[in-house]
């Protein structure tokens, strides 16, 4: 009786473990984008608030697919929205900091989908909506929901990571440039620094050899 115990434990454990690796693991890799080239440079830092739902990993299982997790979504976001928004403010930070009045305020809502093929393409794509609303003195300045998806000829599991970067970066982008279009109302007259006096580098002066000259042997 005993016997016949262990080895049923032993055979749901094994079950169950089997059952632990019945998932896709799809870590985010981003496109790594060149910034953008700002055209308004605003004054004050931004703040970016990423939503708590925007969790490190999120897994989604779309019908009956097995689970696919993506990994580092939220690190993945934040190092594409600073990429993306360094050139337009004089500082990009993330989290909740000594914010003074004037600062910038992002806040950015996202959740990255799995989506089956269709007409755009034979294989999966990743898929990426969510919001975001820039705040200034408790004022929104401007705001949209937002959508996309990635190429369609992924397959599905670990590859959907590169897809799932692809969608993150075309968000961020999409923000950024709609920030560098902002006006800036807030004007800062730049203090003038002082002069620089300059003089051309001192002429290095020859190198003395250390070989000495040969002796002539005595006789």
């Amino acid at each position: 009786m005993i016997s016949k115990i262990s080895r049923g434990s032993v055979a749901v454990g094994l079950l169950f473990l089997a059952g632990c690796n019945f998932e896709h693991h799809a870590p985010v890799r981003s496109a790594e984008l060149p910034p953008l080239a700002s055209t308004v440079l605003h004054s004050s830092r931004l703040w970016v608030d990423l939503s708590e739902d925007v969790s490190e990993n999120a897994c989604v299982a779309p019908g009956n697919a097995r689970l696919l997790c993506f990994e580092r979504q939220r690190s993945e976001l934040q190092s594409a929205l600073a990429r993306s928004l360094w050139t337009s403010f004089p500082s990009v930070d993330f989290g909740s900091g000594e914010r003074e009045p004037g600062d910038y305020v992002l806040h950015v809502v996202m959740q990255l989908e799995a989506l089956p093929p269709d007409a755009s393409g034979p294989g999966w794509s990743a898929g990426a909506r969510g919001t975001w609303r820039l705040e200034r003195n408790g004022q929104t300045l401007a705001g949209e929901q937002v959508a996309s998806r990635s190429r369609g000829d992924f397959a599905y599991g670990a590859p959907l990571g590169i897809g799932a970067g692809e969608v993150i970066d075309a968000l961020a982008v999409r923000i950024a440039m709609t920030l560098d279009a902002l006006p800036e109302t807030r004007v800062v007259l730049p203090v003038p620094l002082p002069a620089v006096a300059t003089a051309p580098l001192p002429t290095p002066s020859p190198k003395t050899s250390a070989v000495s000259a040969p002796q002539t042997p005595s006789l």
